[in-house]
């Protein structure tokens, strides 16, 4: 009984294990999808004005890295290089962290 005990814990820590994995790939792949929409506009190619706007909006809320727009309308404009930079930084540090949030739907980030 102890064996299949012992077998049923493995498995089962198995199986939470690359569920999380799963989870925090899928996050890090969104975060890194959103973060191209910016790459792309800055090699000169077209982008869906709504999928800069969440890509934006979605790379502040995850890192808290913000950039004062050229405008004072809440348009999305092409950050700086240095934001690109200091979001490519943030994730390269923090990308273990990022997971997907079932009942929200949303990426977040664990506290350390």
């Amino acid at each position: 009984m102890k064996k299949i005990s012992y077998i049923f814990l493995l498995c089962s820590s198995f199986f939470l294990n690359s569920s999380f994995s799963q989870n925090n790939q899928n996050a890090q792949d969104i975060f890194k999808e959103n973060l191209a929409v910016f790459e792309k506009l800055a090699n000169g190619e077209d982008a869906n004005l709504n999928s800069i706007y969440e890509a934006r909006g979605f790379l502040i809320r995850i890192t808290g890295i913000s950039y004062e727009m050229e405008k004072s309308f809440d348009m999305p404009i092409l950050p700086p290089q240095q934001t690109l930079n200091e979001w490519k930084t943030w994730f390269e540090k923090n990308k273990e962290r990022l997971y997907w949030h079932k009942r929200k739907k949303e990426v977040r980030v664990k506290n350390k």
